[in-house]
């Protein structure tokens, strides 16, 4: 009788501890499905086709971007551009490069 009773105690003890391990460490099971994307807020329409933009720039009375540009500076044409505009850097650098292929 004891043995039996050894047993259920060590099987509680057991099945406890994995319930307080499952419930602790935050992981979902994999065996269920996957967990749905949230929805997009209304009015928003999200359509899976690659975007495409255009950088529009217009720098007033700056001739120094053009200048640097002209003499092959574009590191500093990028970084005036970024002071000018705000712009970050991938944008600056669209920017400075489409400037660069209208000079040609």
């Amino acid at each position: 009788m004891s043995g039996l009773l050894l047993f259920a105690l060590g099987f509680l003890c057991g099945a406890g501890l994995v319930l307080a391990l499952r419930k602790g460490s935050g992981a979902r099971d994999l065996m269920g499905p996957p967990p749905r994307a949230p929805s997009p807020p209304r009015g928003v329409q999200i359509d899976a086709t690659p975007l495409t933009v255009q950088v529009h720039t217009e720098v007033h009375g700056d001739d120094q971007i053009l200048d640097l540009i002209r003499r092959g500076r574009k590191i500093e044409a990028i970084k005036r551009m970024r002071e000018l505009t705000g712009m970050g850097l991938a944008e600056s650098k669209d920017a400075v490069e489409a400037i660069e292929r209208t000079l040609r």
